[in-house]
């Protein structure tokens, strides 16, 4: 169950952050929709279903990069 207290944080959240739809997801990610389809389904990028509508928030798609990131390996 989940607090009020940790409900206003959330909401608090959401209000100070941008939402991207998959057509901004894409252009950020510089591929097709469907390439953003495959990430929504298979990969672990959290989204906000509104009707038939998918959205990102920014700061979840920015954690999603940087937990991709691959370190240069020096030789």
């Amino acid at each position: 169950m989940v607090s009020s207290t940790q409900k206003t944080k959330n909401t608090s959240q959401i209000n100070n952050d941008l939402l991207l739809s998959r057509t901004d997801l894409a252009t950020l990610f510089h591929c097709g929709l469907s390439s953003i389809d495959a990430l929504d389904t298979y990969a672990s990028i959290p989204r906000i279903k509104i009707g038939r509508h998918t959205f990102f928030l920014k700061s979840d798609v920015m954690d999603f990069i940087l937990s991709h990131r691959i370190e240069a390996q020096n030789e």
